[in-house]
C-alpha cells in the first residue's frame, strides 16, 4: 500500500546493518524511505525492529540511484523527488587501528560507492560515518579524492565526535563527513553524559542464566532513568515489549571465572585482554570483530563474566524493545557494527535543524521575489 510523502523529510540509509543510525535519524524526524545492506541476517533484524520499513538486500556496488528512486516513488505516491538526506557508515575494518589498516583492503572502496550514490541521488545533505583511522595519511589516496569530488557539489564539514559526549555510556570516537547544499554544518552540542552504572545497574535483578535469552519484564521492576530516557527518545515502533531479549549469559570455565574475579575494575584480564568495566566510568568501544575473528567483549564490573547482549545494547544506547539475533556472536557483532542511536540522534537533529532553517529561508526569499515581481 502506497503512503504519502507530504511534509516528510525523506532519507536513504546505506550500509544499514541493524539500524542504529536509522533509529537515531528516525527519532530526529527523518522518514527512512529505504534501507540497503548486503547482510541478510542484519537486515532480518532490521526488518523485525522496523516492521514497516522498505529494505533492499543487495551489494551496494550493484545498486544505482535510479533504482533507489524507483523504490521511493513506488512507496510514496506524491513524492516530489526531493531527498533530504543520505546517510551510512561504510565498513570500517580496513581503516581501523584495531585491524591491519591495509590500503588494499577491498572494503575501503565502498567509501567511494557511498559517494557515487550521493552524487546520483543528489540529496540536500549526506552524512558518512567511519573510524578515525580513515584520516591516517596512508589512506589519503582514497579520502582526498573523494572529498574533492563531494566539494564540487557540496559544502563539506568533518566532525570528530566521541559517543560519550552525546549520552552514550561508551568511549567511542568516530569521524563524520557531513555534506550540505546550504553551507557547512557545525557539530552538535555535547549532551549530559551517562556511566556504566546508569546503563546497566538496573539489569542486575534480572537473572542471567546460560541459554536463557529472553526475560519477561516484571510489572513492578523499576527501570533506571537512563533506560527510561532511551525509551522516551526512541519510542516503541510496534514491537512486543513485555518480553526482553539478549539476556543469555556466556558460560565460562571455573578457571576463567577465577581470572575474571582476580581482575580489578578498569584493568585488562591477563589472558583474554578483555577490560573489566568500572561502574562510574565509560564502557570501552564495543567492536564487531573482523572476518572470522570475534571482538573481545568487556567484563561486567561486578559479576565474573563478559557482558550480555542486552547489557551491550544498553551501553550502545539501544532501547530495551530493540531486539537482536538469537545467536550471541551475531548479536554482539550487530551492535558493534552499528552507530550508537543516541549519537546518531544528535547528528540527525543537527542536520535536520540546519536543513529546516535554510529551506525556510529559501521559501521566504522566493515569496519575497514573487511578491515584488507581481
Amino acid at each position: 500500500m502506497n503512503s504519502t510523502a507530504t511534509n516528510k523529510k525523506i532519507a536513504v540509509s546505506l550500509f544499514s546493518g541493524v539500524g542504529g543510525f536509522d533509529l537515531g535519524f528516525k527519532a530526529a524526524g527523518f522518514e527512512i524511505a529505504i534501507a540497503i545492506d548486503n547482510n541478510p541476517i542484519a537486515l532480518a533484524t532490521y526488518q523485525h525492529n522496523f516492521p514497516h520499513a522498505t529494505v533492499l538486500c543487495k551489494d551496494i556496488q550493484k545498486v544505482t540511484g535510479e533504482e533507489i528512486r524507483a523504490h521511493i516513488q513506488a512507496k510514496y505516491v506524491d513524492w516530489d523527488g526531493e531527498i533530504h538526506a543520505v546517510f551510512g557508515g561504510p565498513p570500517c575494518q580496513g581503516f581501523s587501528i584495531a585491524g591491519l589498516q591495509n590500503v588494499e583492503d577491498e572494503r575501503n572502496s565502498l567509501v567511494g560507492e557511498f559517494v557515487r550514490l550521493v552524487l546520483e541521488l543528489n540529496p540536500l545533505a549526506a552524512i558518512m560515518e567511519n573510524v578515525p583511522g580513515i584520516e591516517n595519511q596512508k589512506f589519503g589516496c582514497i579520502t582526498a579524492n573523494l572529498q574533492a569530488v563531494l566539494e564540487e557539489h557540496y559544502f563539506l564539514s568533518k566532525w570528530n565526535l566521541n559517543a560519550s559526549d552525546y549520552g552514550v555510556p561508551q568511549a567511542r570516537k568516530r569521524v563524520f563527513f557531513v555534506a550540505s547544499k546550504f553551507g557547512e554544518i557545525i557539530p552538535p552540542k555535547h549532551q549530559p553524559q551517562h556511566t556504566v552504572r546508569d546503563a546497566i545497574a538496573d539489569l542486575l535483578p534480572v537473572p542471567l542464566l546460560p541459554k536463557q535469552n529472553t526475560q519477561e519484564w516484571h510489572p513492578d521492576w523499576v527501570k533506571g532513568e537512563y533506560a527510561k530516557y532511551l525509551e522516551k527518545i526512541f519510542p516503541n515502533l510496534g514491537i512486543v515489549t513485555n518480553i526482553g531479549t539478549g539476556f543469555a549469559a556466556t558460560t565460562h570455565t571455573p578457571e576463567v571465572i577465577q581470572q575474571f574475579i582476580n581482575t580489578p575494575p578498569g584493568a585488562r584480564e591477563a589472558k583474554s585482554k578483555s577490560k573489566k568495566l568500572q561502574w562510574d566510568g565509560f564502557c570501552v568501544t564495543l567492536r564487531a570483530g573482523s572476518g572470522n575473528r570475534t571482538a573481545l567483549r568487556p567484563l561486567h564490573p561486578e559479576q565474573p563474566r563478559v557482558i550480555s547482549v542486552r547489557e551491550a545494547a544498553r551501553l550502545h544506547s539501544y532501547p530495551d524493545w530493540f531486539n537482536f539475533s538469537e545467536a550471541i556472536l551475531h548479536a554482539q557483532r550487530e551492535i558493534g557494527n552499528s552507530v550508537p542511536p543516541l549519537l546518531a540522534y544528535a547528528v540527525g537533529m543537527q542536520v535536520r535543524e540546519h536543513l529546516e532553517c535554510n529551506i525556510t529561508y529559501q521559501i521566504k526569499c522566493q515569496n519575497w521575489q514573487n511578491l515584488h515581481i507581481s
